[in-house]
Parts: C-alpha cells; structure tokens; sequence
C-alpha cells in the first residue's frame, strides 16, 4: 500500500483514501454510509475524535500518513457494519502499523468473502403459449435474432 506525501489538503486526503479504498475493493457504497471520505466527513471524524486533528499551516489543515490510515480502517469497519462508537474504542491507541494491519486484515477478509460468494443469475419467464415458457438470463444478448429463430424452430422441431 502506497501512501502519498506527508503533507496533504483536506482535499488531496480524501483523493488518496478513495484511491486506496478502491484498489482495495472497499468503496462499495452500502446505501447506509458513504463508502469514500468527503470533506464534511473528515471534519465530523475529527470532532468525534476518530481522526487525529490536522497541523495547521496558516489557515489551511494539513494531514499525514496517519490521517490516511485512521480513514482507511474507520471506513473498513464501517464495512462490517461496525456503529462508529465501537470503531472509536477499537482504534483508540493504535500505532501506525497496526492501523495499517486492521486496515489490511478487513480489506482481505472482505475480499476472499466476496470471492466465496454464490454468483446470482436473474431470469426472466414469458409464458409464449401455455404449456410452452422461454426462460432467457438476465442480461443475455439477442443481437442475432435470426439466428436465435432457428435454434427455437430446432427446438420446437425436437419436441415432436
């Protein structure tokens, strides 16, 4: 995992955590909270006490590596449906590396859940006639359609 300079814009900062959030698979929204860092969210993060507070360089906040990583595993808890006062209690204390191992340790959780999960196929049944039903996949591509009318009169053929 590869993270950017020391001395990032509350902007640049939400940049570099949603590109890592998303090679690492994790920016699926769950329509329950936003899956990316905005620049409210950061604030809120730091009012609660979940993101250290930002140097100031004049009037401008300026964040670091370390703000990168508290964002990256709030945002991996929240994936596991974690409420944010149990995410404040499971980060308070944790050094740099082991920011970066929960981080890590969720993302590839997560990753070889999704690859174990069954795969859902949708289908669509229109009732031709009855007694006779054309089951197609969602999705299925009918571009040839002459071709398709042969392979049903083939079939419709079979059946006598």
């Amino acid at each position: 995992m590869k993270i950017l300079p020391q001395s990032l814009s509350l902007e640049e900062l939400a940049m570099q955590v949603a590109a890592l959030l998303e090679e690492s698979g994790l920016n699926q929204n769950d329509n329950r909270v936003s899956s990316l860092p905005d620049a409210r969210t950061t604030r809120y993060y730091s009012t609660l006490g979940l993101l250290d507070r930002p140097r100031m360089e004049g009037r401008q906040a300026r964040y670091n590596k370390r703000h990168v990583l508290q964002l990256l595993a709030i945002k991996s808890l929240q994936a596991l449906s974690m409420p944010l006062a149990q995410i404040q209690s499971k980060l308070y204390g944790l050094t740099d590396d082991e920011l970066e191992a929960l981080f890590m340790s969720v993302a590839n959780g997560l990753a070889a859940r999704r690859a174990s999960a069954p795969v859902v196929i949708k289908w669509r049944e229109i009732i031709v006639e009855p007694g006779l039903r054309l089951m197609v996949q969602e999705g299925f591509d009918q571009s040839d359609k002459a071709s398709l009318l042969k392979k049903i009169e083939a079939a419709l053929e079979s059946l006598d």
